[in-house]
């Protein structure tokens, strides 16, 4: 922990009592160093930043998580209301994943089960695996709506190749 002068502190915060540090990490293993500023209106032990740069990084994980389990980064993003919404649904999702994994958890430590001792808790990718095996309706395979699908997806494409090209004769005409 080094501290250091605040060149920028909130409105309000300038004074004697005012901390402001840096908080450098080496990894155990990789030795690689990672830094974090702090600010605090008053004074803050180093037990206190420790604790909170761990939650930080706990939500770091979280986000990660939210990113492989309910593609919160795969969103094809267009405008900002397109963003917003595929954001708000995959965290969405992401939290419900969370919560029942949590409560499960919870409900497995009241449980005393010997069984289910050496088990590992419950998380979110194994979880949403469980729901799409077992209550999730899977995908239909008959060939008669592949075909459909087919069918449906090349007309699609025929018209947005349409649509390009008169865009594109457009766009190269127009001044």
């Amino acid at each position: 922990m080094i501290e250091v002068t605040a060149d920028d502190p909130p409105e309000g915060r300038e004074g004697d009592t005012a901390t402001s540090v840096l908080l450098i990490r080496r990894h155990r293993y990789t030795r690689t160093l990672s830094c974090n500023r702090g600010f605090a209106p008053g004074p803050v032990t180093l037990a206190r930043l420790v604790s909170l740069v761990c939650r930080r990084w706990r939500v770091e994980d979280d986000v990660q998580d939210a990113k492989g389990t309910c593609h919160l980064d795969k969103g094809q993003v267009t405008c900002w209301n397109s963003w917003h919404r595929w954001g708000v649904i995959a965290l969405v999702v992401h939290a419900l994943l969370a919560v029942t994994a949590a409560l499960e958890r919870t409900a497995q430590t009241g449980r005393n089960d010997p069984a289910e001792a050496d088990l590992v808790p419950l998380g979110s990718h194994e979880l949403l695996r469980l729901l799409r095996a077992l209550i999730l309706p899977p995908p239909r395979r008959d060939p008669e709506h592949l075909l459909w699908w087919s069918t449906w997806h090349r007309r699609h494409q025929h018209r947005a190749r349409l649509c390009h090209r008169r865009w594109h004769t457009y766009a190269d005409t127009t001044p």
